[in-house]
């Protein structure tokens, strides 16, 4: 991971600028659906045996994506618009994380009904379905953990359905909170992740071998995720249209982009 951005989409945006985009995101994001699907349920399978290691490993066999996307299952056709506007306008793949956080709750759901349902009392076994949740869940954090890592960068989606505005102490301290543990967990990943610059020569390294320090890559941990936000370089709807209308297909698109930001 390079760079990590904080959006905040405008509805006026996604209407003028990503819907019509929604048609080919779709499509994507039904084909990258059925590839993270098949990957999962190969090593998290209903017959109660989860092999983390080799899941970990096949992860890698899910095709390479530039641009990780973090965001609430709620404005999931926004970002199915946004990942087929990008796609569009600067060929970058993005790997939309609910396509697995999603699907693992169906497949814990079938586990669970195998396995921890009492047909006698039609109650779930409390332990066994904390087994089952836990190991699930501690293997998709990993692989959502190395899609982050080997991704270019991340983009948090920041919309009043991923974050909750709260006040503290007496109104003096705005905190932004989430309710979403992926979300968090993602959030929080960002900050604790090398950052690592991209493999192609780019103006990126010519600055790097300079000397140019890369100021937003500090490494910042908090405990609320007003603190991971803070860490990310702000993203906004004029920067992404000055962005389309300056592209150069001769240049690598998140180039340009990092350079439009003065990272």
């Amino acid at each position: 991971m390079f760079a990590k951005f904080n959006y905040n989409p405008s509805n006026a945006f996604y209407c003028s600028e990503l819907n019509q985009h929604f048609t080919l995101g779709n499509k994507i994001y039904s084909e990258h659906k059925k590839e993270v699907q098949d990957c999962l349920s190969e090593y998290i399978t209903e017959d109660g045996i989860i092999n983390g290691t080799a899941l970990k490993e096949h992860w890698f066999s899910v095709s390479k994506k530039d641009i990780f996307i973090s965001h609430s299952h709620k404005d999931i056709n926004k970002v199915i618009a946004f990942s087929g506007w990008l796609k569009e306008n600067f060929g970058l793949e993005s790997f939309i994380d609910s396509c697995s956080w999603g699907y693992c709750d169906d497949l814990l759901n079938k586990i669970d009904k195998k396995y921890c349902y009492k047909p006698k009392t039609r109650t779930y076994d409390y332990k066994l379905r904390n087994y089952t949740t836990s190991h699930v869940h501690m293997m998709l954090s990993t692989a959502l953990t190395e899609m982050i890592n080997n991704t270019e960068c991340i983009i948090f989606f920041n919309t009043p359905n991923s974050i909750i505005m709260s006040d503290e102490l007496k109104k003096i301290n705005k905190k932004e909170k989430t309710i979403s543990p992926w979300i968090y967990h993602e959030l929080s990943i960002s900050t604790m992740l090398q950052i690592s610059l991209p493999k192609r020569r780019s103006f990126l390294q010519e600055r790097y071998d300079q000397g140019y320090s890369f100021s937003h890559s500090d490494l910042k941990i908090g405990y609320d995720v007003s603190e991971q936000i803070k860490s990310m370089i702000m993203l906004s709807d004029e920067i992404l249209k000055k962005w389309k209308d300056e592209h150069d297909n001769k240049k690598h698109a998140l180039d340009e982009l990092y350079k439009l930001l003065g990272v």
